[in-house]
């Protein structure tokens, strides 16, 4: 029977979290998939891992390569190996919680016009989770305006349409930023983007996933991908904010109340009837929220939200303030249905742990 979805993965020495990874997609509420998973010339016990899941379940199907290729290459060539009408993406250290592929599948079915589609997600961390994202818009317009300033989309976390996925493919030439630019490409090329606002996956963070070379090489990425985008959506970004905005605004490594004001006015300024003022607003709002949680006084954000138009404030507030209350409200749902407890954190943002 020919699959409705195709789950790929990449794994490279995978071997600490992979089977916990490949038994939650297993035990999906969904049942007509197949697992695509690529061994990128793992060293450790991966391969054994796969084989021994492979033989007890012919749904899942492995694939070795003969020189490691790195991720984009990889998921590449398990999108064209795939046979499903939807890919959804996974991590080889992630966790699908039961009914992720259902709902994913459900909202596609429902919504043909949108072409891309992720979740919302709670992290783990040394034996802690955290839910994210509470009170975020979903929508298309919002998320166009989001790429601007961040990646909102959990690369994990998605399902795509097969023919998209086939036409437009990662970009191999980048090393650690293959999600933001294809995301950004296909809102250049008008495919939809949306997020489900149901909590669907455990996302794992590591203490070293980032190091310094890394993280040198994603400014390089991240501001190439992003000169394409802003001059397709609205124009270049300008050459005296090019630094600040890797470091003071993408990053949140070095916020800067005075130099994202100026920013900001820039930003607004170049508002087109596909983002307009208000959705570039949205976008520079979700800054400052990150500001906040960086260590900026709450006096210098509320500050910089002086600068926004009062009405947008009061309505953008009340919204965020409805939907917030949801969101928590379904992941604390969440956490109970996995056996945890809440033991910290905030009203928006709880804080788990298994009982």
């Amino acid at each position: 029977m020919t699959p409705d979805i195709s789950v790929i993965m990449s794994v490279y020495n995978g071997e600490a979290y992979l089977a916990e990874a490949i038994e939650s997609v297993r035990s999906q509420t969904f049942k007509n998939w197949e697992l695509i998973v690529i061994n990128d010339c793992s060293t450790d016990s991966t391969a054994e891992i796969l084989e021994e899941f492979a033989l007890k379940d012919d749904r899942i199907k492995v694939y070795d390569n003969e020189v490691n290729l790195r991720l984009p290459k990889s998921l590449n060539r398990a999108i064209a190996l795939s046979w499903g009408k939807y890919v959804a993406r996974m991590d080889a250290d992630d966790i699908c919680l039961p009914d992720r592929l259902e709902k994913q599948y459900k909202f596609m079915e429902e919504h043909s016009d949108v072409a891309l589609s992720s979740c919302r997600f709670m992290t783990v961390k040394n034996g802690v989770y955290m839910s994210g994202g509470a009170g975020g818009r979903c929508d298309n317009e919002a998320l166009k305006a989001m790429l601007l300033v961040s990646n909102p989309i959990l690369h994990p976390g998605v399902i795509a349409r097969a023919e998209v996925m086939k036409r437009f493919n990662y970009d191999t030439t980048l090393t650690c930023t293959e999600d933001l630019e294809l995301w950004t490409r296909m809102v250049r090329e008008n495919q939809k983007i949306e997020i489900l606002p149901e909590c669907l996956l455990i996302y794992r963070l590591h203490d070293k996933q980032i190091t310094s070379t890394t993280l040198e090489r994603q400014h390089t990425e991240v501001l190439k991908i992003q000169e394409k985008y802003y001059g397709a959506l609205l124009e270049k970004i300008d050459e005296n904010m090019r630094e600040f905005y890797i470091s003071g605004i993408y990053f949140t490594e070095t916020p800067d109340v005075k130099k994202f004001l100026e920013y900001a006015k820039w930003l607004k300024g170049t508002a087109t009837k596909s983002l307009t003022e208000d959705t570039l607003s949205y976008a520079l709002l979700e800054v400052l929220a990150e500001y906040k949680r960086h260590g900026v006084s709450k006096a210098q954000v509320l500050k910089a939200m002086l600068s926004f138009n009062p009405l947008f404030l009061i309505k953008e507030i009340a919204r965020r303030k409805q939907t917030a209350k949801k969101d928590v409200e379904k992941c604390i749902k969440v956490a109970k249905d996995i056996g945890l407890r809440q033991t910290a954190g905030t009203k928006e943002f709880p804080i788990f742990e298994k009982i």
